[in-house]
């Protein structure tokens, strides 16, 4: 028997099911990516809920854009109660069948837990979480350093962003004015 551990090592979670759809057994699903062609090809798909520790797969039957959402139709989920029961369960794709990225693209898997360097090589923490902004990504870099954590926001602009290796999980970055005229007070 394989481990879910297993099961997931070299899957990607795409989006998750927030909510049913209508009383046909549709759901709705929210991306975790801005690149709808992604979500258009969805097919053979595996779900993951988290919380219940359940997984299935599936196939995806039809799709319809809905504002930021999508409306899913799934092999399987026949009604509201069981469109209901879905609600949590994140789906995954293989890495393989990801989009080629350019240079300077990234998946935020790729950029999640990274660990964060100022531009003189000071240790800022790690990546915690990536925000839309709809301008512009920013990465949430967490440094706990066992008596209190601190939190700092970083746009994932040029001007911030000096490199990115996403190989060794390391981001280099600039550090924002106003931290920088703090720590000097200090």
């Amino acid at each position: 028997m394989e481990t879910i551990e297993s099961l997931l090592s070299n899957k990607i979670s795409v989006g998750k099911i927030v909510n049913s759809h209508g009383v046909r057994g549709e759901v709705k699903f929210l991306p975790f990516t801005n690149i709808e062609e992604m979500v258009k090809n969805l097919n053979e798909v595996f779900l993951y809920n988290p919380v219940t520790k359940k997984y299935l797969y599936s196939k995806v039957l039809n799709i319809k854009n809905l504002n930021r959402f999508f409306v899913l139709s799934l092999r399987g989920v026949k009604g509201l109660d069981e469109a209901k029961k879905m609600i949590g369960f994140q789906i995954f794709v293989e890495k393989d069948e990801l989009p080629r990225l350019e240079e300077d693209e990234y998946y935020w898997y790729e950029i999640l837990d990274a660990e964060v360097y100022y531009e003189d090589g000071e240790y800022a923490g790690k990546v915690v979480e990536v925000i839309q902004t709809g301008a512009n990504d920013v990465i949430s870099i967490e440094k706990n350093d066992g008596y209190k954590k601190e939190e700092t926001l970083i746009p994932m602009t040029d001007y911030y962003i000096i490199e990115i290796n996403k190989k060794e999980k390391i981001i280099k970055v600039r550090k924002i004015e106003w931290y920088e005229n703090e720590s000097e007070e200090d």
